[in-house]
């Protein structure tokens, strides 16, 4: 083994002891799949998202004895090795703190929903932020006036401000449309929203994506 190898190898091992703890709730369950899943460029992003899914499984108020049963099943592994896959590719910390939020829900329920669940990591990791805040935005119930829809808007104006399409338009913002179209086209694909007329609108498939990644929606596990 070489000296780079010994290097990366100690890293890990410190980096999972430190997860245990930082994270004492879900650190060590967590800590003995980092070593093998995750490439050591990529683990501050992997503790990054560790502390975040600890805030949000010890928020769920009785919920962390259907975690710890969980995480012993296969199903709750696979949903926590997917979780911490996609932790290490992420790089904004608001996609990892959905990304929490979204396992965190996935393995609290009483019982693993896993096709549930399974289902919408495979949507969450194909969508792109951009795209993300644009379903979100959708979800929103409209208001005459000033509203949620508007404080959405000006928390993420470079994403959700219109764009002006006259003819004659510089190239860049000609691109800026191309791109806010593309992210429409991409939820739609997905059937996580629907034209409605001259409209877009959230399906029933969409809201539940929401339900599990967005902070402002109190997560209830149906029956």
């Amino acid at each position: 083994m070489t000296n780079l190898e010994l290097t990366s190898q100690d890293r890990l091992v410190a980096v999972a002891k430190g997860v245990v703890g930082i994270c004492p709730i879900i650190g060590p369950l967590a800590a003995e799949a980092i070593g093998y899943l995750i490439p050591n460029q990529r683990l501050d992003r992997v503790v990054e998202f560790l502390r975040k899914l600890e805030s949000e499984v010890s928020r769920l108020d009785g919920r962390l004895e259907n975690f710890q049963k969980n995480m012993t099943g296969a199903d709750g592994l696979d949903l926590m090795e997917e979780g911490l896959i996609q932790a290490a590719r992420s790089v904004s910390s608001e996609r990892k703190e959905r990304l929490a939020r979204l396992v965190g829900r996935s393995l609290t329920s009483n019982e693993v929903k896993y096709e549930e669940s399974r289902k919408l990591l495979n949507l969450y990791r194909d969508l792109t932020d951009p795209e993300i805040v644009w379903l979100i935005y959708y979800s929103l119930n409209p208001v005459f006036g000033a509203g949620p829809h508007q404080d959405f808007a000006n928390k993420h104006p470079e994403v959700l401000m219109p764009i002006s399409r006259v003819t004659n338009a510089p190239q860049e913002q000609v691109d800026r449309a191309a791109l806010q179209d593309s992210y429409k086209n991409t939820l739609m694909r997905f059937g996580l929203i629907e034209l409605q007329g001259k409209s877009h609108r959230i399906t029933s498939l969409g809201r539940l994506l929401v339900r599990y990644i967005q902070e402002s929606q109190p997560f209830e596990e149906e029956s």
